[in-house]
């Protein structure tokens, strides 16, 4: 019951957008232009975070440790027990127990991280136009330690009915008191460790960058994109709902613009994503206040989700090797509308108001880029490599974490 209880409390914290990859913080440094004719990129983009914090629906910034610590009623117990649940509602009032007692608490931490590797081959078909394929490799890690605690109240009433051999009545308590909420999430086909490790695909994205704009202090492109859905581990039963795609086919659309004054360069980027409507499995609330998403239909007709993305950044380039970028991250993900058969319109209607996020951040990044002195003959090959870090600031159903990045590029 200890490890189960725990359970039920993290749908909310971890998986209150279930139905997509989990959005956090990013960001990958503005460029414009393309590959040359003919020339190969290979890249590798790594990014580490922790998911010790989270943003909630209502955009809170919430630690998963601190939401363990809830304390559970008598009432809670008698409600998750369909079979039993009058009988014992029975015993606890004729034996002097409120149904609004407290039987104890849960007590402990958690902790996890989320590590994600995007490899990215491209190839220049001409000056001015290039293709870029990229497929995220993602890895979970969750820890749970916790404990259920019994309230003084709770000890006092199981020691009574001991004393007064009533020893079978206090085991029967005892039973119900640690099997309830296990039986609860058996009955709605989860499955859950204390220690979650997976690794997963993500979507696939095919992009094509048009250069529209070359010159030196002014440059521009369009980059159409389309979404493959080749994303992994979309299991009904995982109770944590961590996915790295929406395993559905989509289409999106990316301006970016340069312009520069002397060392430094203001690099701006608009990304609009529409997702194409889908059949697919997903978890139902019971009611507006069930957060453990208890029923199951396999059939639902998804569509929307569809998000907007906008940057804008500064860059102060040292002489030849060195650039130093600033900026700020604005992501938006509208909600989902879901559709089935199977249960009531409202559930589909309470699940589609988890759906929805939002992200605002900042961040900072260093770079070391060979090219120009490769241009001039003072390198053996061109490349490229950008350290730096994400700071989310306001959110919602987002990561709240600081996010790690590291890029290094190849140029053939």
């Amino acid at each position: 019951m200890k490890q189960l209880f725990l359970s039920a409390l993290l749908v909310l914290l971890v998986a209150s957008g279930d139905s997509h990859a989990q959005m956090m913080s990013s960001y990958l440094r503005e460029q414009t232009g393309t590959l040359p004719q003919g020339r190969i990129l290979i890249s590798v983009v790594g990014v580490q975070s922790s998911l010790d914090r989270m943003f909630t629906k209502e955009g809170d910034s919430k630690s998963l440790s601190s939401n363990l610590n809830r304390e559970v009623k008598v009432n809670t117990i008698v409600q998750d027990e369909p079979v039993r649940g009058a009988q014992l509602a029975g015993m606890f009032l004729s034996n002097g127990v409120d149904l609004a007692d407290t039987v104890g608490a849960i007590e402990g931490s958690m902790t996890g991280s989320v590590n994600g590797k995007v490899p990215v081959i491209g190839y220049g078909v001409t000056d001015t136009v290039g293709v870029y394929l990229n497929l995220p490799v993602i890895e979970f890690n969750l820890n749970a330690n916790y404990r259920f605690v019994q309230s003084e109240k709770m000890k006092a009433f199981l020691a009574k009915l001991r004393d007064s051999d009533q020893t079978s009545v206090a085991k029967e308590f005892e039973v119900a008191l640690s099997t309830s909420l296990e039986n609860k999430l058996y009955r709605s086909g989860y499955e859950w460790n204390t220690t979650l490790k997976k690794n997963v695909f993500g979507d696939a994205r095919i992009n094509v960058v048009k250069v529209l704009n070359s010159g030196f202090s002014f440059q521009s492109q369009v980059q159409p994109f389309v979404i493959l859905p080749t994303a992994t581990d979309l299991s009904l039963q995982d109770l944590y709902g961590l996915k790295a795609g929406d395993h559905r086919l989509g289409v999106g659309l990316k301006y970016a613009a340069q312009k520069q004054w002397s060392i430094f360069q203001f690099n701006t980027s608009v990304t609009a994503t529409h997702l194409f409507p889908a059949q697919q499995g997903r978890r139902l609330p019971k009611d507006n206040a069930d957060e453990l998403n208890e029923y199951l239909d396999e059939q639902v007709w998804v569509a929307g989700g569809d998000q907007l993305q906008g940057q804008v950044q500064m860059r102060y380039l040292f002489p030849r090797w060195v650039g130093l970028s600033f900026g700020l991250d604005w992501k938006q993900r509208w909600n989902e509308s879901w559709s089935g058969s199977k249960y009531s319109p409202d559930l589909y209607g309470y699940a589609e108001e988890k759906t929805g996020s939002s992200l605002f951040s900042t961040y900072a990044s260093i770079d070391l880029n060979s090219i120009q002195s490769f241009l001039e003959g003072g390198f053996l090959f061109p490349a490229a490599a950008e350290l730096g870090v994400g700071l989310p600031i306001v959110g919602r159903n987002a990561i709240a974490e600081p996010v790690i990045q590291l890029q290094g590029t190849m140029f053939f």
